[in-house]
């Protein structure tokens, strides 16, 4: 018997062979030496702890170099962590082999041999594993498919050795507080209240009946480990091709409920949640083409609306992907994932070409002509009573909202990106820092309902500010009308900024020598603008998809809830590198606003960013304050 450590992937053990060794000897005639000092402990009635409960207790077998253990960790027995606690040693083991120190040779143990339970009335309990096998026949693992199992690294077990090894090491109890939500005042759940009858009156084992029953209500193992034990098949090349399976365990991976369990968390679904039926035996597990098994098409809609999973959802919900492996996925799927990378590619790499070619401009020292003039015209109009107003690009209001959204931008990509990048170690550290999986998504969620609703209430302050514009009236006395007051906005991108994205290009390639002039904001801010909103509107519909999947399943097909989980991963990435590496790159670490701009903490703009960037805006300003432009500062 022996313990497995959490989180290790499970290997079978390759136990038995003959004890040898002076050491080992020796360890036997003191054993023979204490078993007078005391009777053996209930719990171990042939005294087997006296030496195996010692960590060094093992071989190398010098034909095969294999390392054999023989460890028992003594815990397991006494605190009774698991069903074998009860077991004696020779209830698997041989008497006549292992009665004698040194042992003969170890028989392989038999998983299905008759064996007795020793409970604390004193009454021996008769068990067995044999109702198993006839499960095991009609499942998809039966034995005459697991004997023609062939691993890339080879053999798992020993000749002859038992077959649930490839499932199945040392069971161990989960943690009751990882099943069971209320404890008691130390943190500890207490079998007080079962003592009062089982104490005396009716005799029993309360605190590993608690165990075992709470244990075996749930699933045996936490979600992660599970996969772990069914990516030793599911997983291995070998393994996969000759059966024709995909590799399951890194669609679960993928999917958010394997995500959730390589962040911790207990009771997401996990392969048997899906792959047995209710009330089933695990050992059951049919084939997707058996009409009984769960996964079967006409059966997976139920098993996706179980009562611990999506219990309000419509039967569309069986058409999402639960092993979500985009390739492995329809047209459509993998379509859209394309259609992302290129827009990534697309939106991205000319806007890095352009931060960096106009840095390279700051580096080499290139002045735009007329600049000294402009940053003269400029200090004119901050000596005026109004300059400063005028000259301020963003009103507190709009600082104030753009630090909103910093703040709500900087939350999701903290809450979202560790759930997309599950499996890296940096993600379950971030995830525990906030106080667990369940706290990460609730803030999650709590900071896109506010990104979405300070997007509607701007949304309503542009459509108030075109309203204003389109009842003013023009030098012919007519009302300027909707779509000329859309264009008129400050941020509306029409044909002539489109022109002048050009011609910077080709200054910025030396191909012109002047750059073209801006207004109250430039090209590349102007697309950002654009890109925030867009961005805003597909992650909030997406995210809200998402989260409301067992209401949205009565209007949708299960199938949208894939191309809304590509889009929302999509988009969220290339959000964070325009955010990350673009908009950082020119708001902070440029060196004419380093350490940040100006502009969003005050609204101003400073002097030479004014005079190179914003030379249309500059010269409106001192127009309408009656400040005499000069002639050389003109720019065509």
């Amino acid at each position: 018997m022996r313990k497995p450590e959490s989180g290790c992937r499970r290997r079978p053990w390759r136990g038995g062979g003959r004890i040898g060794g002076a050491t080992l000897v020796a360890l036997g005639l003191g054993a023979v030496w204490l078993a007078g000092a005391g009777a053996a402990r209930a719990d171990d009635p042939d005294n087997c702890l006296l030496c195996h409960q010692f960590r060094g207790m093992g071989r190398i077998d010098s034909k095969t170099d294999e390392l054999h253990l023989f460890h028992v960790d003594p815990e397991y027995v006494r605190e009774q962590n698991g069903p074998h606690a009860r077991i004696a040693c020779t209830g698997c083991h041989e008497r006549s082999e292992v009665s004698v120190i040194p042992h003969r040779p170890v028989s392989k143990v038999n998983c299905t041999r008759e064996c007795h339970l020793n409970d604390p009335s004193g009454l021996a309990r008769r068990f067995s594993h044999q109702n198993l096998v006839g499960m095991l026949k009609q499942s998809i693992h039966n034995p005459d498919r697991l004997a023609k199992l062939e691993f890339t690294g080879g053999p798992l077990l020993a000749p002859n050795q038992s077959y649930c090894l490839y499932c199945h090491d040392e069971p161990v109890f989960r943690k009751l507080s990882d099943l069971i939500p209320l404890t008691g005042a130390t943190g500890e759940i207490s079998d007080a209240r079962c003592e009062v009858c089982h104490a005396g009156q009716i005799p029993l084992n309360t605190d590993y009946y608690l165990k075992h029953v709470t244990s075996r209500v749930h699933h045996a193992r936490t979600p992660i480990e599970l996969a772990q034990v069914c990516a030793v098949c599911h997983s291995d090349p070998k393994v996969r091709r000759a059966f024709d399976l995909p590799d399951a365990d890194v669609g679960y991976s993928n999917s958010f409920h394997g995500k959730a369990a390589l962040l911790g968390a207990f009771h997401t679904a996990d392969c048997i949640s899906c792959h047995v039926k209710y009330g089933e035996n695990a050992h059951l597990i049919r084939s997707k083409k058996d009409p009984l098994s769960a996964t079967y098409p006409a059966n997976k809609a139920n098993s996706c609306r179980a009562t611990a999973c999506h219990p309000g959802a419509d039967k569309t919900i069986a058409a999402a992907a639960v092993h979500f492996d985009i390739p492995e996925l329809g047209r459509i799927e993998i379509g859209l994932a394309i259609f992302f990378v290129i827009l990534t590619m697309f939106t991205f790499g000319p806007s890095l070409v352009l931060t960096v070619l106009e840095l390279m401009q700051v580096v080499i020292g290139r002045h735009v002509h007329g600049e000294e003039r402009m940053k003269r015209l400029t200090l004119e109009i901050l000596k005026h009573p109004e300059g400063r107003r005028r000259l301020r690009r963003f009103t507190p209001a709009q600082n104030v909202q753009h630090w909103i959204l910093a703040i709500l931008f900087a939350t999701l990509v903290a809450t979202g990106f560790p759930m997309k990048f599950a499996s890296q170690h940096w993600a379950r550290l971030v995830i525990n820092a906030m106080g667990g999986l369940g706290v990460a998504r609730t803030v999650h969620h709590l900071a896109g309902t506010a990104l979405v609703a300070g997007f509607l209430v701007h949304l309503l302050f542009v459509a108030g500010m075109a309203f204003r514009r389109s009842r003013q009236r023009r030098p012919d006395g007519k009302r300027v009308g909707v779509i000329r007051a859309v264009m008129s906005l400050p941020l509306f991108i029409g044909p002539e900024d489109l022109k002048k994205a050009g011609q910077l290009l080709a200054y910025l390639l030396f191909l012109r020598k002047d750059p073209p002039t801006f207004g109250r904001f430039t090209i590349d801010q102007k697309f950002e603008y654009i890109g925030v909103g867009w961005g805003t509107f597909l992650l909030g519909a997406t995210g809200a998809l998402l989260w409301g999947q067992q209401v949205a399943t009565h209007y949708f097909s299960g199938r949208v809830f894939n191309i809304a989980v590509i889009a929302h991963t999509y988009e969220a990435f290339l959000a964070v590198i325009h955010v990350g590496i673009l908009h950082i790159c020119n708001v902070v670490f440029s060196p004419m606003v380093f350490p940040i701009s100006r502009a969003t903490l005050t609204g101003q703009t400073p002097i030479v960013r004014l005079a190179e960037s914003h030379t249309e805006f500059v010269e409106r300003v001192a127009r309408e304050l009656g400040i005499e432009v000069p002639a050389e500062a003109q720019h065509e």
